[in-house]
């Protein structure tokens, strides 16, 4: 019974934690993208890698100003 709720459980939270890890990696918080990762597994790792990615855009924008 407990290897069934295992592995039923597993793929579950599988693309929530991917996602959780992915935004406190960048200096968010885990358990609200774990939240969220669990309500739109598939979605969040999309928004959380946009946000990623904008985030980089504007510490690199920043820095090219800060050069200049």
């Amino acid at each position: 019974m407990i290897e069934a709720l295992i592995a039923i459980l597993t793929p579950l939270f599988f693309m929530p934690l991917m996602t959780a890890f992915m935004a406190y990696s960048h200096g968010r918080s885990f358990w609200r993208w774990f939240g969220l990762g669990c309500a739109l597994p598939y979605v969040s790792l999309f928004v959380v890698m946009f946000v990623v990615h904008r985030d980089k855009k504007k510490l690199a924008a920043a820095e090219l100003a800060h050069a200049a």
